[in-house]
């Protein structure tokens, strides 16, 4: 632990009080045992534009290392506000001025010596000063509040013009999110992702780096793609006139241009190392199988006390695993590119001059080396046709919960929906690919198969984070194996994706 006052004054506020029930700690079920303080950087006033900026609370960001029952330990990022005097420390919320304050010194560059003789680094991005003309003076004077999204990070609007997110896991190596958006946003100028505004990065004193947040865009009027969707169709299921399939089905062909539009730029970066393309060899393909084979495995065993979803399971399971079986045998060696790597619709913002695509952090499970390594797009279009099924199940889930029952008239035929939304995102994304000279093959046989996996990492993800959501992969996964529709079920919707 960290010494001097400022160790003292934040050892004092630690307690396990601090992730207890957080969605961005990622122990939810382990026992806590204890948290220690690694590291902390002053930031300054957190309300710098005050009359007497001294006489307020300073900005600290502390590195917090959180230990659960067995030992093994994890490290957050936690925003205190500390003093004036000898006032205690508080954990800082969304709305505090913490945040606002890493971002001034995001917008002035600044180099900042960690009490622990480490190093906070921040950076300006190319776009800042079109959002902040009057860089880090202009910004200190914005308002703070929070995004008001469900999310495993913690983000902020700043002035109504910029998004701060803060990765709250302290995990080495470079975030992938600030890595796409940076290349896409800054090297190819594409505005299906948002501007980048800076960056922050801590610097152990061991000379690690690992990336803390993330100044954006705020794009303006956006909405989650995924709650609009949902709301959307569970409107049209229960509407009392019939709903145009081809009408109702726009999202998806859009989507499929988008992502072509992605991909193409990805399997195209010139001379970045770290981007370059290669064909997937027999030793990826192997690993994909035998990586979702042993997240079915955890997935049994999880659910082994589940009486009807672990029966359903353990039911589906050899036919799962002749689905992904077909991981090792695609038409023609795939081809790798970095990807999004999680693109479900709480990924995407709706806008009124089209959707936008955010989080390129990749599945927050995987370790980052993991996240940033080369995939093959097919994952990327299996991940968002994954969501759209799921997407179709909450819609009859809502419109459930409202009165609508199956006897009832359909204003939207949901299963010819999903069915048609399908067609329409391969036909959009073959067809971008083209347009774009992309020599990337669109294999319906692997998409099937990284379907079977991608709901296989959905059990895992429910059934270790987030119990609320296993109808998602439960329903998907029988339509997958089954063909069949499911059942509507309750109404409890749990995550996003």
């Amino acid at each position: 632990m960290i010494g001097g006052p400022l160790g003292a004054t934040l050892g004092a506020a630690l307690s396990t009080d601090l992730f207890q029930g957080r969605r961005w700690y990622g122990g939810k079920g382990r026992a806590l045992g204890a948290v220690r303080l690694v590291d902390a950087v002053e930031l300054g006033p957190a309300d710098p534009a005050a009359a007497d900026p001294a006489a307020g609370p300073s900005a600290v960001l502390a590195i917090v290392e959180v230990l659960d029952a067995s030992g093994a330990a994890e490290r957050y990022l936690v925003p205190f506000l500390v003093g004036p005097g000898s006032a205690p420390a508080r954990e800082a919320h969304e709305g505090d001025g913490a945040w606002r304050a890493l971002a001034v010194a995001m917008a002035a560059g600044r180099v900042v010596r960690t009490q622990g003789n480490g190093a906070l680094v921040c950076r300006p991005g190319l776009a800042l000063p079109a959002f902040a003309p009057g860089g880090a003076e202009e910004l200190a004077g914005w308002a703070e509040r929070p995004l008001g999204a469900d999310q495993s990070n913690s983000s902020v609007v700043l002035g109504e013009r910029l998004l701060l997110k803060a990765y709250r896991r302290v995990v080495p190596g470079l975030n992938p999110d600030l890595e796409m958006t940076a290349w896409l946003a800054e090297e190819r100028g594409l505005r299906l992702v948002p501007a980048l505004a800076g960056s922050a990065e801590y610097v152990g004193p061991d000379g690690a780096v690992a990336t803390l947040a993330m100044l954006q865009e705020l794009v303006p009027d956006a909405e989650d793609a995924y709650e609009t969707t949902a709301e959307r169709l569970a409107g049209w299921i229960a509407a009392p006139g019939a709903i145009a399939l081809e009408y109702a089905t726009e999202d998806a062909a859009e989507l499929g241009a988008i992502l072509a539009e992605l991909h193409a730029a990805l399997a195209d970066p010139g001379e970045l190392t770290d981007f370059a393309p290669r064909e997937a060899a027999a030793a990826d393909l192997r690993a994909w199988r035998l990586d979702a084979e042993a997240r079915l495995d955890a997935t049994l065993r999880l659910l082994a006390a589940d009486g009807e979803t672990g029966a359903d399971l353990r039911a589906w399971a050899p036919a799962i695993r002749d689905r992904l079986a077909d991981l090792e045998a695609p038409v023609s060696p795939p081809l790798l590119t970095r990807i999004h790597a999680d693109l479900h619709l709480g990924q995407i913002l709706r806008t009124p001059g089209g959707f936008v695509l955010v989080d390129f952090e990749g599945e927050p499970m995987r370790p980052v080396e993991d996240r940033r390594a080369l995939g093959s797009p097919m994952r990327d279009v299996a991940t968002l046709l994954r969501s759209f099924d799921h997407v179709s199940t909450s819609a009859e889930r809502r419109a459930a919960a409202r009165g609508w029952t199956p006897a009832d008239h359909a204003g939207l035929d949901i299963d010819a929906w999903r069915r048609r939304s399908r067609e329409r995102l391969l036909r959009a994304y073959r067809d971008g690919l083209r347009r774009a000279g992309a020599r990337i093959v669109v294999d319906e046989r692997l998409i099937g198969a990284l379907e079977v996996a991608k709901e296989c990492d959905e059990f895992v993800y429910a059934t270790t984070f987030l119990p609320d959501w296993l109808w998602a992969p439960r329903e998907g996964m029988r339509r997958l194996i089954v063909g069949s529709a499911g059942s509507a079920g309750s109404a409890g919707e749990g995550s996003r994706r």
